[in-house]
């Protein structure tokens, strides 16, 4: 990424924090990095190649922090490090929050190559889920619901609280608990292929 692409990020991610993704312009960025809105085309081209752009960044840094998690442990233990790691990461902002799990923008999609990304994220996670019984689309639906759902709840009534986010192991725990205490099949809805925020590739 080039340092101008970078800035360009950090300005549109500064106006969604201060006043909500909606707000995220392409005149505004280009005046808080200090350059006419035409030479802004050059890096991003158009409002919804920035919200691209942007969903991609957040999707990378998320990944990069889900790599430095420590892979020691039972599938559980890690499986709760993982999900924690990605409700603290959408918690920490609701823009990104919004942007990346989702459909805050009316008409956006996200590239294949950034949906490319974020499909990273939901391989893991179905990786971890598969040692339980519990990889396939429908589980995998649930899974995502409830950790996203925790998000969701906690930056709608709580903003910066942890209300809803402390019970993330407890709600893990009845989600595992019921593969562990059933006969399940494995192959029922076959395997997951979407993200956390379910987006097709355009």
């Amino acid at each position: 990424m080039t340092e101008r692409r970078r800035q360009i990020l950090d300005a549109a991610w500064s106006i969604a924090d201060e006043s909500g993704l909606g707000a995220v312009t392409l005149h505004e960025v280009a005046r808080r990095v200090g350059i006419r809105q035409p030479s802004l085309y050059a890096h991003v081209a158009s409002k919804a190649g920035l919200y691209d752009a942007m969903f991609a960044q957040a999707y990378e840094q998320l990944l990069a922090e889900i790599d430095q998690l420590p892979p020691r442990g039972s599938a559980r233990e890690q499986l709760v490090r993982l999900s924690r790691a990605v409700l603290d990461f959408a918690v920490a902002s609701p823009p990104r929050q919004q942007l990346l799990f989702q459909r805050t923008i009316p008409g956006f999609e996200p590239s294949p190559e950034s949906y490319a990304i974020a499909k990273r994220l939901i391989d893991r996670c179905v990786s971890l889920l598969s040692a339980f019984g519990a990889g396939s689309r429908a589980d995998v639906d649930v899974y995502t619901a409830l950790v996203a759902g925790l998000g969701a709840q906690q930056i709608a009534n709580e903003p910066g609280g942890d209300r809803w986010t402390r019970h993330l192991e407890a709600v893990l725990d009845m989600f595992l608990d019921h593969f562990a205490g059933s006969h399940h099949d494995p192959t029922r809805g076959g395997h997951a292929d979407h993200g956390l925020r379910e987006h097709p590739p355009a």
